[in-house]
């Protein structure tokens, strides 16, 4: 895989071993060789502050591996601002900042198509980026500058997202527009690689407006105002609305609902103050949302897609907190205290402007 934004390459790295083949090789060489993966962490760590990225030969599998200072005892999303440039050309700038103390990564790719100019971030998973600008839309991988374009959108929707990694063959893109204005909403989907969007279904809706979609195990499920869940089936393309209406208290209705799934769990989270929240679990059972109080070692961090992680062993420090962003600085609220903090593991202040987003980190 080619990484457009760190300076070293894997040809360096390439060098790298084909040097310590060469050496090894030599009859009455008395130099010891010794693989990189023998290096202390320590000294990683040190290094990993004078450089973007590292990479190093593995001798047992012959592969090159990222390797940075705790970036494989962090298994949590990293931090992305996106916006768009012109200078002749489009442009896309993002930062990434990890989370570890003082390391953010910033790119600046060309893109080729002036109509993509100014898309907004609709989700945000697997390392791809889901973007629209009016009835057009667009996958965008911002670690390795790759675009696949989506069929025109017969209309503007309110809330998109997609199943899995658009390179698989199984990737669906789901859309949906319901307001509270009209008793009818409107569904459609697509494949990459599809020519137009399958035919926009009219269904009776809850007039709400949908306030977040999440995918699990071949159904979309669209939150709406007030806490309806309705669930759309790709396979059978059936949609149902699962729950009544005005199910949570109606001094939320305000806030938008962030829909989190896991393991076929979901959540939904209000900000409920200034800097507080309240969550919600959906009883299957009762078709209910039932509030809690604890996430059961886990962490959520919210933005156009939201995330779950596990917060056990190395990532313990992040259980019981939700991970969103304020102002120009990301902050956490802790379920425990009650209260809520400016991020230790993303402690950079941000610009005002670019989009700030959850990414899950490349895999090499």
């Amino acid at each position: 895989m080619k990484w457009n934004f760190w300076k070293d390459s894997s040809k360096d790295a390439s060098m790298v071993e084909n040097r310590h083949k060469h050496l090894s090789g030599c009859e009455g060489n008395s130099r010891e060789l010794r693989s990189w993966s023998n290096l202390p962490v320590d000294a990683f760590n040190i290094i990993g502050r004078q450089l973007d990225f590292i990479k190093r030969v593995c001798k047992n599998s012959r592969k090159i591996q990222a390797v940075g200072p705790n970036f494989e005892t962090l298994p949590v999303p990293w931090l992305l601002e996106h916006s768009w440039g012109f200078d002749g050309s489009v442009y896309s700038l993002c930062s990434f900042h990890l989370p570890i103390e003082n390391q953010s990564h910033v790119t600046y790719n060309k893109i080729e198509g002036k109509e993509m100019n100014d898309a907004v971030i609709c989700a945000s998973k697997f390392g791809w980026l889901l973007l629209q600008k009016s009835t057009s839309s667009f996958f965008y991988n911002p670690y390795t500058n790759t675009i696949i374009k989506l069929p025109d959108l017969d209309i503007n929707f309110n809330r998109s997202t997609f199943s899995s990694v658009p390179t698989s063959p199984d990737c669906v893109c789901f859309a949906i527009q319901s307001s509270k204005n009209s008793s009818k909403m409107w569904l459609s989907t697509c494949q990459p690689g599809d020519r137009k969007w399958s035919t926009t279904v009219k269904f009776a809706g809850p007039k709400r407006a949908v306030e977040d979609v999440v995918y699990s195990n071949g159904t979309f499920y669209c939150v709406f105002t007030g806490g309806a869940l309705g669930a759309f089936c790709v396979a059978h393309r059936y949609w149902s609305l699962l729950t009544g209406v005005d199910l949570i208290p109606a001094v939320l209705y305000d806030s938008r609902a962030h829909m989190v799934e896991s393991n076929g769990q979901l959540w939904i989270v209000y900000r409920s103050g200034f800097k507080c929240f309240e969550v919600f679990n959906f009883d299957w059972s009762k078709r209910n949302w039932d509030k809690t109080y604890a996430l059961g070692c886990k962490a959520f961090f919210l933005s156009c897609t939201s995330f779950s992680v596990s917060a056990e062993g190395k990532t313990s420090g992040f259980a019981e907190r939700i991970y969103y962003h304020c102002d120009t600085y990301s902050s956490y609220y802790s379920l425990k205290t009650k209260q809520s903090h400016q991020c230790t593991f993303y402690p950079w202040v941000t610009k005002r402007g670019p989009e700030r987003v959850w990414i899950q980190p490349p895999e090499i």
